[in-house]
């Protein structure tokens, strides 16, 4: 039995797969693909042309539309708010933009190439950047654990005024994985109605675990085409390109680590944090950084523009190699590993060439990647650390099998804080399965599955080789992403969600027009 007859015999993705084909051939939930005489001439189509649910959502949409146009006449015609509609320029087409407003202004000119959608997605785009300012620059001290709750707040009031201010003919942007995500929260809203035996801490829960997820509507919403797509990963390139010079810095100059991140009987005395603060999420970043930079280079026609991405992609490459997080360098062989299947198959083989010299001759490197086979890691892990932490959560969850211990109650940064817990149990998804059960663990299953299909859906309906090297390099970074969530709570940090939920509206974008005739 290979891995592939594994993976679809096993009880809990059967299931999965299972709901998933219920939902394809459900009056609600129904998704299929129309074939076409000739197989290349397939047409894309999800469940928002098939799916009642999509069509009621679209039905409320368009009477909001009617309203918003109703409130968009009556501020024309309102003898007091009426002056403010000369200096709001109504918007025009999917994206609009408010650049009138700029042209008085002394950095118009750097400004004018972006639209106020670009400049308001690229804050969450640089999420560790601003959070790092914040969070060190004294007067903005009574906001720094607040800023990213007021900036999603603010995002979604700037997309509610400007379909008011488009006259209610600016629609809401659906994509196939509204639906699964709306699943997932309502599960999350159900289930601290269900188990909560501290409720203060089951909100909390919640919030730790839904709230940041809601910046994929932003994104939705404010990221409509593959030119806004190609300017959001322009930035996190430039983002990681200085991340990976700061790990460089890091090494050369052995900054002292700030936590104890290394075993006892390892000889590594420098790790690379940057301004994250932890070596395995600088490494995850780089983790999900390195395919979108790879492949906006070697899609790049400008010399310039290509040395700068394939630059910047090495020095990431050699941050990411400076954090020693060995969970990061699994993930990102895990990420190559499918955008090579994706793109290049035939590469497979030199690839696993690569990654056996490696860990032959990667000298102090592919000694602690080794370092985790060898029985002093085992028995150390088993004792106190990682495998010791899992057995304790499946022990606890096997107590709780349907509904676990309740949000926020156990190996996560909420049960931490509220002294519930004394570690992370570093893997999210044992972290859900601990504190949702069952319950839980299925609906984050059937978010995953959704993702996968809906990205090899799209990768694979794209023409132009351009497009497809760049949602693939899109779609192998949140798949890396993924891969590090069994060794890291990885969606515990904040800045994670946003990139991964950026990444994931990134790839709708390359999404072919949904034909629902």
């Amino acid at each position: 039995m290979n891995i592939f007859d594994s993976f679809n015999k096993s009880i809990i993705i059967g299931f999965l797969l299972k709901l998933k084909i219920y939902a394809d051939n459900s009056l609600l939930f129904s998704m299929n693909i129309r074939k076409e005489k000739k197989s290349y001439s397939k047409k894309y189509r999800t469940w928002i042309g098939s799916s009642l649910i999509y069509r009621l959502l679209s039905y409320l949409d368009r009477a909001l539309m009617s309203l918003e146009k109703f409130v968009f006449q009556s501020i024309n015609k309102s003898v007091i708010l009426s002056p403010f509609n000369k200096i709001i320029n109504r918007e025009k087409g999917d994206n609009g933009n408010i650049n009138e407003l700029l042209k008085h202004s002394i950095v118009y000119k750097f400004l004018s190439n972006y639209t106020y959608t670009d400049l308001l997605i690229f804050i969450p785009t640089a999420y560790v950047v601003v959070d790092y300012i914040v969070r060190r620059v004294s007067f903005l001290g009574p906001i720094s654990s607040l800023w990213d709750e007021l900036m999603l707040i603010f995002s979604f009031g700037v997309i509610v005024l400007a379909r008011i201010f488009s006259g209610g003919r600016k629609k809401y942007n659906f994509t196939p994985m509204d639906l699964p995500i709306i699943i997932y929260i309502i599960l999350g809203i159900c289930h601290v109605l269900i188990k909560s035996p501290d409720l203060g801490i089951a909100i909390e829960g919640f919030r730790a675990v839904f709230q940041h997820i809601f910046w994929y509507f932003v994104a939705t919403q404010l990221i409509n085409s593959v030119k806004d797509s190609e300017k959001v990963m322009g930035l996190m390139t430039a983002i990681g390109l200085f991340l990976g010079l700061h790990s460089i810095y890091q090494y050369i100059a052995k900054v002292p680590m700030p936590g104890n991140w290394v075993d006892v009987g390892e000889s590594i005395t420098t790790r690379a944090f940057s301004i994250i603060g932890s070596p395995n999420i600088l490494g995850v970043i780089f983790v999900l950084f390195i395919p979108i930079a790879f492949s906006m280079g070697i899609t790049r026609k400008e010399n310039k523009l290509r040395l700068f991405y394939l630059g910047s992609t090495l020095f990431m490459v050699a941050g990411l190699l400076l954090t020693m997080s060995r969970g990061a360098w699994l993930a990102f062989a895990f990420g190559v590993f499918i955008f090579i299947l994706a793109f290049v198959p035939k590469l497979i083989i030199p690839f696993a060439g690569i990654v056996a010299a490696f860990i032959l001759f990667g000298g102090t490197l592919s000694e602690r990647l080794l370092y985790m086979l060898s029985p002093v890691y085992l028995m150390k892990s088993a004792a106190g650390g990682r495998l010791y932490r899992w057995e304790i959560g499946l022990d606890l969850w096997r107590k709780n099998k349907l509904f676990g211990l309740g949000l926020g109650r156990y190996g996560g940064a909420v049960a931490m804080n509220n002294n519930l817990t004394p570690f992370y149990l570093d893997n999210y998804y044992l972290k859900t399965l601990t504190e949702m059960g069952i319950f839980g663990i299925v609906g984050l299953g059937f978010v995953i599955i959704c993702f996968v299909l809906f990205g090899i859906n799209i990768i694979r309906r794209q023409k132009d080789l351009n497009t497809r090297i760049l949602t693939i390099g899109l779609f192998s970074g949140c798949l890396g992403v993924l891969a590090q969530n069994f060794v890291e709570n990885i969606f515990e940090v904040p800045a994670m969600i946003v990139y991964f939920w950026i990444a994931v509206a990134l790839i709708n974008t390359f999404a072919p027009k949904a034909d629902t005739n």
